[in-house]
Protein backbone atom coordinates (compact mmCIF):
# COMPACT_ATOMS: atom_id res chain seq x y z
CA UNK A 1 0.00 0.00 0.00
CA UNK A 2 2.81 2.16 1.08
CA UNK A 3 4.42 1.64 -2.86
CA UNK A 4 0.62 2.64 -4.41
CA UNK A 5 0.52 5.59 -2.18
CA UNK A 6 4.01 6.71 -3.45
CA UNK A 7 3.22 5.86 -6.79
CA UNK A 8 0.14 7.50 -6.96
CA UNK A 9 1.35 10.94 -5.38
CA UNK A 10 4.31 11.21 -7.18
CA UNK A 11 3.89 10.71 -11.04
CA UNK A 12 8.07 11.29 -11.48
CA UNK A 13 8.46 8.09 -8.68
CA UNK A 14 10.76 5.70 -9.64
CA UNK A 15 10.58 2.82 -7.19
CA UNK A 16 12.76 -0.63 -6.74
CA UNK A 17 11.35 -3.60 -5.19
CA UNK A 18 14.23 -5.48 -3.89
CA UNK A 19 13.39 -9.35 -2.60
CA UNK A 20 15.59 -12.18 -2.24
CA UNK A 21 15.25 -13.88 -5.46
CA UNK A 22 13.27 -12.22 -8.90
CA UNK A 23 10.61 -15.02 -8.25
CA UNK A 24 10.07 -13.75 -4.63
CA UNK A 25 9.43 -10.32 -5.91
CA UNK A 26 7.10 -11.05 -8.28
CA UNK A 27 5.02 -13.66 -6.32
CA UNK A 28 4.94 -11.68 -2.77
CA UNK A 29 5.27 -8.24 -3.70
CA UNK A 30 3.57 -7.60 -6.97
CA UNK A 31 0.87 -10.47 -7.29
CA UNK A 32 0.73 -12.03 -3.55
CA UNK A 33 -2.50 -11.27 -1.85
CA UNK A 34 -0.43 -7.93 0.02
CA UNK A 35 1.30 -7.06 -3.33
CA UNK A 36 1.26 -4.17 -5.19
CA UNK A 37 -1.76 -5.64 -7.56
CA UNK A 38 -3.99 -6.80 -4.85
CA UNK A 39 -3.57 -3.48 -3.26
CA UNK A 40 -4.80 -1.49 -6.03
CA UNK A 41 -7.93 -0.31 -7.24
CA UNK A 42 -9.90 -2.77 -9.59
CA UNK A 43 -11.09 -0.13 -11.71
CA UNK A 44 -7.08 1.62 -11.97
CA UNK A 45 -4.93 -1.41 -11.75
CA UNK A 46 -1.45 -1.08 -12.66
CA UNK A 47 0.27 -2.20 -15.59
CA UNK A 48 2.73 -5.59 -14.36
CA UNK A 49 4.89 -6.30 -17.36
CA UNK A 50 6.89 -9.34 -16.24
CA UNK A 51 9.21 -9.88 -19.26
CA UNK A 52 10.28 -6.05 -17.95
CA UNK A 53 10.02 -6.32 -14.57
CA UNK A 54 8.30 -3.27 -14.41
CA UNK A 55 4.84 -1.62 -13.07
CA UNK A 56 3.73 1.38 -14.52
CA UNK A 57 1.23 3.36 -13.12
CA UNK A 58 -1.38 5.40 -15.48
CA UNK A 59 0.35 8.80 -14.21
CA UNK A 60 3.41 7.48 -15.43
CA UNK A 61 5.61 6.04 -12.34
CA UNK A 62 7.03 3.31 -12.15
CA UNK A 63 8.22 0.06 -10.14
CA UNK A 64 11.15 -1.88 -10.88
CA UNK A 65 12.02 -5.50 -9.88
CA UNK A 66 15.61 -6.50 -8.57
CA UNK A 67 17.20 -9.54 -6.84
CA UNK A 68 19.22 -8.80 -4.00
CA UNK A 69 21.28 -12.35 -5.48
CA UNK A 70 22.37 -9.80 -8.10
CA UNK A 71 23.99 -6.76 -6.63
CA UNK A 72 25.40 -5.90 -9.57
CA UNK A 73 21.81 -5.17 -11.41
CA UNK A 74 21.44 -1.85 -8.47
CA UNK A 75 24.19 -0.22 -9.82
CA UNK A 76 23.39 2.74 -12.21
CA UNK A 77 19.46 2.56 -11.86
CA UNK A 78 18.15 5.67 -9.80
CA UNK A 79 15.23 5.52 -7.79
CA UNK A 80 13.61 7.82 -5.77
CA UNK A 81 11.93 5.60 -3.17
CA UNK A 82 12.78 1.42 -2.68
CA UNK A 83 10.33 -1.24 -0.26
CA UNK A 84 13.08 -3.86 0.41
CA UNK A 85 11.51 -7.01 1.92
CA UNK A 86 12.72 -10.11 3.98
CA UNK A 87 16.14 -8.29 3.97
CA UNK A 88 16.77 -10.69 6.74
CA UNK A 89 16.68 -13.50 4.54
CA UNK A 90 18.68 -11.82 1.59
CA UNK A 91 21.77 -13.78 0.68
CA UNK A 92 24.94 -13.63 2.97
CA UNK A 93 27.38 -15.18 0.01
CA UNK A 94 29.88 -13.06 -1.19
CA UNK A 95 28.08 -10.09 1.23
CA UNK A 96 25.64 -10.08 -1.42
CA UNK A 97 23.02 -8.53 0.97
CA UNK A 98 25.33 -5.85 1.67
CA UNK A 99 26.50 -5.16 -1.53
CA UNK A 100 22.78 -4.67 -2.95
CA UNK A 101 22.27 -2.40 -0.16
CA UNK A 102 24.83 -0.26 -0.85
CA UNK A 103 24.11 -0.41 -4.87
CA UNK A 104 20.63 0.81 -3.80
CA UNK A 105 21.63 3.62 -1.62
CA UNK A 106 23.89 4.98 -4.16
CA UNK A 107 21.00 4.79 -6.63
CA UNK A 108 18.38 6.65 -4.19
CA UNK A 109 18.84 9.76 -6.13
CA UNK A 110 15.62 11.03 -7.69
CA UNK A 111 13.30 13.62 -6.18
CA UNK A 112 13.95 16.02 -3.12
CA UNK A 113 13.52 12.92 -0.31
CA UNK A 114 14.36 9.58 -1.17
CA UNK A 115 13.37 7.07 1.37
CA UNK A 116 13.02 3.12 2.27
CA UNK A 117 11.06 0.78 3.47
CA UNK A 118 12.15 -2.47 4.99
CA UNK A 119 10.19 -5.39 5.75
CA UNK A 120 11.54 -8.04 7.68
CA UNK A 121 12.37 -10.60 10.37
CA UNK A 122 14.62 -9.12 12.60
CA UNK A 123 17.36 -11.98 11.91
CA UNK A 124 20.49 -11.74 13.27
CA UNK A 125 22.39 -10.98 10.36
CA UNK A 126 24.90 -7.92 9.31
CA UNK A 127 22.47 -6.22 7.51
CA UNK A 128 19.41 -6.17 9.68
CA UNK A 129 22.28 -5.51 12.55
CA UNK A 130 23.51 -2.30 10.86
CA UNK A 131 20.01 -1.58 9.95
CA UNK A 132 18.36 -1.98 14.03
CA UNK A 133 21.75 0.24 15.07
CA UNK A 134 20.80 3.12 13.00
CA UNK A 135 17.45 3.14 15.24
CA UNK A 136 18.35 6.27 17.42
CA UNK A 137 19.65 8.44 13.75
CA UNK A 138 17.35 11.56 12.65
CA UNK A 139 16.74 9.22 9.03
CA UNK A 140 15.64 5.95 9.88
CA UNK A 141 12.48 5.21 11.87
CA UNK A 142 11.84 1.93 13.11
CA UNK A 143 8.30 0.29 14.27
CA UNK A 144 7.56 -3.38 15.45
CA UNK A 145 5.06 -5.59 15.61
CA UNK A 146 4.61 -8.92 16.52
CA UNK A 147 2.04 -11.51 14.68
CA UNK A 148 -0.39 -11.52 17.36
CA UNK A 149 -0.70 -7.83 16.04
CA UNK A 150 -2.45 -8.59 13.05
CA UNK A 151 -4.44 -11.99 14.68
CA UNK A 152 -7.99 -10.29 13.08
CA UNK A 153 -6.60 -11.07 9.35
CA UNK A 154 -5.17 -14.62 10.09
CA UNK A 155 -7.08 -17.54 10.93
CA UNK A 156 -7.33 -18.89 14.46
CA UNK A 157 -6.53 -22.43 13.67
CA UNK A 158 -3.21 -20.78 12.26
CA UNK A 159 -2.73 -19.31 15.82
CA UNK A 160 -3.26 -22.44 17.80
CA UNK A 161 -0.90 -24.56 15.50
CA UNK A 162 2.14 -22.48 15.76
CA UNK A 163 1.23 -21.82 20.03
CA UNK A 164 1.19 -25.48 20.22
CA UNK A 165 4.13 -26.16 17.87
CA UNK A 166 6.44 -23.23 18.74
CA UNK A 167 5.29 -21.31 22.53
CA UNK A 168 8.52 -20.51 24.37
CA UNK A 169 11.12 -21.06 21.82
CA UNK A 170 13.28 -18.82 20.59
CA UNK A 171 12.45 -19.43 16.88
CA UNK A 172 9.08 -17.67 18.51
CA UNK A 173 10.33 -15.05 19.62
CA UNK A 174 12.16 -14.23 16.65
CA UNK A 175 9.48 -15.08 14.21
CA UNK A 176 6.27 -14.65 15.88
CA UNK A 177 7.11 -11.50 18.37
CA UNK A 178 9.51 -9.97 16.50
CA UNK A 179 12.39 -9.76 18.66
CA UNK A 180 15.86 -9.23 17.76
CA UNK A 181 17.66 -12.36 19.36
CA UNK A 182 21.48 -11.79 20.28
CA UNK A 183 21.66 -14.59 22.68
CA UNK A 184 20.93 -17.36 20.29
CA UNK A 185 20.66 -21.23 21.96
CA UNK A 186 24.50 -22.91 22.05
Amino acid sequence: EWVRMVAERHPEARIALVSSSLSEARSVMVEGESGILACSPPDMPPVFEPSLRRIRFANGAQVQLFSATDPESLRGPQHSHAWCDEIGKWPLSAERATRSWNNLLMGLRVMSRPQVVVTTTPRTVPLVRRLLNQENSEATVITRGTTYENAGNLPRRFFDAIEEEFSGTQLARQEICGDFLDDIEG
